[in-house]
Formats: C-alpha cells, sequence, structure tokens
C-alpha cells in the first residue's frame, strides 16, 4: 500500500502531535478532578519529563486551560530512587532490601555481583580483599556488606545522595503531601521504588505508556497509563504499536542531558548533575526535529480542543502502527535513534546497527526488528514483516488462552 513519506519533522507533527496532545489534555482531565488540588504537584521526571513538561505547559497555552495543581520538575532516575529505600532497609535494621528494591536491583542486575550493585548504587567502588563481594548479587548480601567496615564508605555516600534527594524531593513539593510523578514509561518503577522509600508522602505516577506486569508480592503500584495500558504489543489494538519500538518514545523526549545521578548543595539549594549551565535550553528542541514538530502541533491548538484532539489522535495512532509494524525503508530512516542508554548507573547501551541485514534483524533483540528488516532493502519485506506480524498475533492468541483458564469462565480477560 502507497503511503505518502514523512520527514522528521512532519512525522513529528502529524503523527505524534495528536499523541502527545491526546496525552495532555487526559492528564489535564485527572488533575481536574484532584479533591484538594492545592495538596498536590505534577512532578515531571527528569530526563524524559522535562521535554513532557514543555509539552504540556505549551498545551496549557495553547487551550488557555488552567492548571490547578503546582507543576515542576523532579530531579530523579531509577538509580535516586533506589537511594531512599535502600536507607530505609538500613536505619530500620531489616535483613533483607523491602519488596520494590529487591525487584527493580534483581531485575537490572539478574546476573550482576553484589560488587556490581554496590558502585552502581553508591558511586563508591568496593574495597577488595573480601570475596564476598563477587558473590551474585542478593538482597540481604548487599544490605550485609552495607554495615560491614568496608562497606562504610559507600554507606556513608548511600545516606548523603538520600538525603539530598528527598531535600530536593520536598523542595519542589513546598508543604503538599501528595506527588504525581510523570514519566513516559514502561512499569512506574520510579513510583514504587519512592513510595515504598518515602511511606509519609502520597506518590502515584502518571505515564504515557504503562506496560503491565506480574503483581510483586509486597507492592501497591499507584501508576496509571494514560495514552496506553497492556501486557505487550497487540496487533488487534493500533495504540499497543508503541511497544514494538519503546526506544523511540523514550528518545523523543529525552534531551541531551545526563541521566541524574548525584546531587550537591550550592548556594543553600540541591543541585543535580543534571543541572549544568544552561541546561534549560537545552530541552528545547531543535528546529527540524521531530519533537519540533510536536510544540507545532500543540501550538496550533485552541480553546475547547478536546473534538479535534480525539478525531486527530484516533488517526495518529493507526498511521503510527502502519508506519512502525509495516515500515518502509524511508521509515527506518526517520525514526532512527542511534545509541539508548541502559543506564541505572551503567555504561551499557543499545546500539542501531550501522550495516544492515536480514540476519541481524532477525536474531538477537534490536531495538526496532521491523525497522531494521526495512533498512535491509531485503526484496522479501513484505513477508517478513508478515511473518514477524503473525508470530506477534501467535503468541498474543496463546497469552489469552493461558489467561483465559486461569482466570475462568466470565472473567475479564486484559490484553
Amino acid at each position: 500500500m502507497s503511503r505518502r513519506a514523512l520527514n522528521v519533522r512532519q512525522f513529528g507533527e502529524e503523527i505524534l502531535g495528536p499523541v502527545v496532545a491526546e496525552f495532555c489534555l487526559r492528564l489535564w482531565s485527572v488533575t481536574s478532578l484532584f479533591e484538594r488540588p492545592d495538596d498536590a504537584a505534577l512532578l515531571f521526571c527528569a530526563r524524559g519529563g522535562l521535554r513532557m513538561q514543555l509539552a504540556y505547559e505549551r498545551f496549557l497555552q495553547a487551550t488557555a486551560l488552567p492548571s490547578a495543581v503546582r507543576i515542576s520538575p523532579l530531579m530523579v532516575s531509577r538509580l535516586v530512587a533506589v537511594r531512599p529505600t535502600l536507607q530505609r532497609s538500613l536505619e530500620e535494621g531489616l535483613p533483607t532490601l523491602l519488596p520494590a528494591a529487591t525487584a527493580a536491583l534483581t531485575t537490572e542486575f539478574r546476573r550482576g555481583t553484589i560488587a556490581d550493585v554496590f558502585r552502581a548504587v553508591t558511586g563508591v567502588s568496593p574495597e577488595q580483599g573480601d570475596q564476598r563481594w563477587n558473590a551474585d548479587f542478593t538482597p540481604a548480601g548487599l544490605l550485609e556488606l552495607l554495615r560491614q567496615p568496608h562497606g562504610a564508605a559507600g554507606a556513608t555516600a548511600l545516606a548523603e545522595q538520600a538525603q539530598l534527594f528527598t531535600r530536593h524531593l520536598r523542595e519542589v513539593l513546598g508543604d503538599r503531601r501528595t506527588a504525581v510523578l510523570v514519566d513516559t514509561g514502561l512499569f512506574g518503577t520510579t513510583q514504587d521504588l519512592l513510595a515504598e522509600g518515602l511511606p509519609d508522602l502520597n506518590i502515584s505516577c502518571a505515564l504515557m505508556v504503562r506496560s503491565l506486569r506480574p503483581k510483586i508480592a509486597g507492592v501497591d503500584p499507584r501508576t496509571f497509563g494514560l495514552s496506553v495500558e497492556a501486557f505487550d504489543y497487540s496487533p488487534i489494538r493500533a495504540r499497543t504499536a508503541v511497544l514494538r519500538y519503546w526506544h523511540y518514545i523514550e528518545w523523543l523526549f529525552e534531551p541531551d542531558l545526563p541521566s541524574v545521578r548525584t546531587f550537591v548543595t550550592e548556594d543553600g539549594r540541591v543541585r543535580s548533575n543534571l543541572e549544568v549551565t544552561g541546561w534549560p535550553d537545552r530541552v528545547e528542541p531543535a528546529p527540524e526535529s521531530a519533537f519540533a514538530g510536536v510544540l507545532h502541533y500543540l501550538d496550533g491548538l485552541g480553546p475547547g480542543p478536546a473534538e479535534q484532539i480525539s478525531a486527530d489522535a484516533d488517526r495518529a495512532w493507526r498511521r503510527y502502527r502502519r508506519i512502525v509494524v509495516w515500515p518502509h525503508r524511508e521509515d527506518g530512516d526517520v525514526l532512527a535513534v542511534g545509541t539508548r542508554s541502559h543506564d541505572f548507573g551503567r555504561a551499557a547501551t543499545w546500539d542501531q546497527p550501522t550495516v544492515h541485514s536480514v540476519v541481524a534483524a532477525l536474531r538477537g533483540n534490536p531495538m526496532w526488528r521491523e525497522g531494521e528488516v526495512a533498512r535491509s532493502g531485503s526484496p522479501f519485506r513484505a513477508p517478513l514483516l508478515l511473518a514477524l506480524e503473525a508470530a506477534h498475533a501467535a503468541r498474543l492468541a496463546r497469552r489469552m488462552v493461558r489467561r483465559g483458564r486461569r482466570t475462568g469462565p466470565g472473567e475479564p480477560l486484559q490484553q
């Protein structure tokens, strides 16, 4: 099926613009229902949240909609968010980590050692000589070594960084007790960690896209996806195509700034390593970028935009799915993101290959398998993409059958 090719900015304006506008409208609708808006704040989580805040503020300005709650950036990352819950475990003398911290660190460091985790969360290299550092990571093992004399330097650094971040969070909240984190997605790990580490605050999270996961025992998730909530991609739900190439959405919103890792005090306030000189200017997009196209769409909205946004977003999601699931070669080039970081205190990255082949596209775990097939220039592009789509459809069918057996007849299935 032939279609008009879009350049980078056009893709941002015509497809991503309505998608982001829909998210902004839904976010505003949520805040308008707060019983005590004076006790709540929308905290846009660095790094992607910084551009989400810019988009939201441009949306409010264009539509003349008032904000009933405080809007502020929050300098945070999953690495930063895990520290208060680690510190809580230490201070309360617990034998192991709390559930959210256990789940996050076990997932991120499933093949790591205690030394790897210690180095990531404290920023300090462990003293050599004790072979326990080289053991596979366990939550109890990490806490035990943090309490030992040779882990003291790391424990001190952990306590200092946890305290500085907590001070930063309370500064942006002021006297409010309700924090609604706003971020791109996927699982709501940051909310889980902060709610666990700072139980005196009411912390929830509004994501653009939430990928559902099995419930973690002892964790009460207060995260919701305003644009998408799904376990995985479903061929019968156009919106879930965003999960076929999640790296693109993260790349769209993340400015060229470092991930938040550490804090210092400067001139009486807490400052993160992200807040380099002129950092707000770097949140603004380049003129011909996809995010510039998003802002152009938002700026063109007027008062009472709900009907227009609903219609535009419905078309945009269908077009988004066609391009991500059935890309042509030029689509692969337009949506390329280059290198993406694993983060969480590590230097590992995902990379889009510079040499494109069908074999490379079908092997391993590329960021966007369909895009690599398209960029390979293979004459078998269409049947290969059809085979990938059929595989996803078969996986969805198996998953729905398994859930049907678990839930029993008459109970709802969630895709």
